[in-house]
């Protein structure tokens, strides 16, 4: 009896010695398997660190890229091929890649309306430091009417008109009635010192002729300084940019590609000055002898301003290719490879 009774007591303690070592295994598998697990999750997780970190610096490398001028040489070939073509005086700069394209860029040619912007620039930029209120009205007298002003004609002789209408019909429609109000108000004296220090511009204009000789260079000064004024989110921005964004005279304008100009025409000189204004801004001063037939004029300066645009986008292009391949060395490799096949 009791040698059953130390067999009993011996085959449970080696069923609890065999459960015991079960249960060891079991806890010392979970244990391994929780260890790799946390270990395979804590390599993940740097490894998705560094996945975040490359991603960031890919991104910062690239849009540093984007964010620095860039000239590619192939432009200038080109430009070149495009004066091959025309006797326009042209200046071109782009304002974010810092570079200009210009054609007989001090050759003078008569500016006619373009003055009207010069004037616009004074009223606006003297209205915004306080010295001049727009609300200021200005009497419509007869004189004035003789102009036969587009806008001008719709008001009422002996009516009050204000500084700020009279900028808007002299801008959009290029209005001469209302330019001669406006620089009757100002006078001549004043605007010629003003674009004398503002801008080195030494405008002609005079009590008998209020237009004057420009060239190409003259008018971008104007224009990087208009582009500035326009930057400020205020009333005379809405004012100069809402005159300067029409289709009156415009060759600027092609396709769906739309400009804030001014226009400037007499006889044989027409020219024509503008601000793309987009992300990528740009600014275009054409000055041609196209006139007087207009539908010629017109044709050949919207194909100057559509050529310069090929020739900016192609930069552009070259420029975000060029970023790519620094910031994605690898995704470039694959392209040309993908290219190849």
């Amino acid at each position: 009896m009791k040698k059953k009774k130390y067999k009993r007591k011996n085959k449970g303690l080696k069923f609890l010695i065999y459960l015991i070592v079960i249960i060891l295994t079991l806890v010392v598998i979970f244990e391994y398997r929780t260890i790799a697990y946390n270990e395979e999750q804590r390599l993940n997780e740097i490894k998705e660190e560094q996945e975040r970190k490359e991603k960031e610096e890919r991104e910062r490398k690239y849009n540093t890229c984007m964010n620095t001028p860039y000239q590619d040489d192939s432009i200038d070939t080109m430009f070149e091929e495009l004066l091959e073509t025309t006797n326009a005086a042209i200046y071109f700069k782009d304002i974010n890649n810092n570079y200009t394209l210009t054609s007989r860029e001090n050759a003078s040619f008569y500016g006619a309306s373009l003055i009207k912007l010069y004037l616009a620039s004074y009223l606006i930029e003297n209205a915004r430091a306080g010295n001049i209120d727009l609300n200021t009205t200005i009497t419509y007298t007869y004189n004035y009417s003789l102009y036969h002003g587009r806008l001008l004609s719709t008001r009422t002789v002996g009516e009050e008109i204000t500084l700020s209408d009279l900028i808007y019909y002299s801008i959009s429609v290029s209005d001469n009635g209302a330019y001669m109000m406006l620089s009757d108000y100002v006078g001549v004296t004043p605007l010629r010192n003003y674009a004398n220090n503002l801008f080195g511009t030494n405008l002609t204009i005079s009590e008998g002729d209020r237009f004057s000789y420009l060239t190409v260079s003259d008018t971008n000064k104007l224009l990087e300084y208009v582009y500035d004024l326009i930057q400020v989110d205020d009333e005379y921005s809405s004012l100069l940019i809402n005159a300067m964004n029409n289709t009156y005279f415009n060759s600027l304008n092609f396709d769906d590609k739309t400009f804030l100009h001014k226009y400037g025409y007499y006889n044989l000189n027409y020219n024509d000055i503008g601000i793309y204004n987009s992300d990528n801004p740009y600014l275009i001063s054409i000055f041609t002898l196209y006139g007087p037939d207009e539908e010629y004029m017109f044709n050949q300066t919207r194909k100057i301003s559509k050529s310069i645009y090929e020739i900016y986008q192609t930069n552009l292009d070259l420029k975000e290719e060029y970023c790519t391949s620094l910031a994605y060395p690898e995704e470039n490799k694959t392209m040309k490879i993908d290219t190849e096949l």
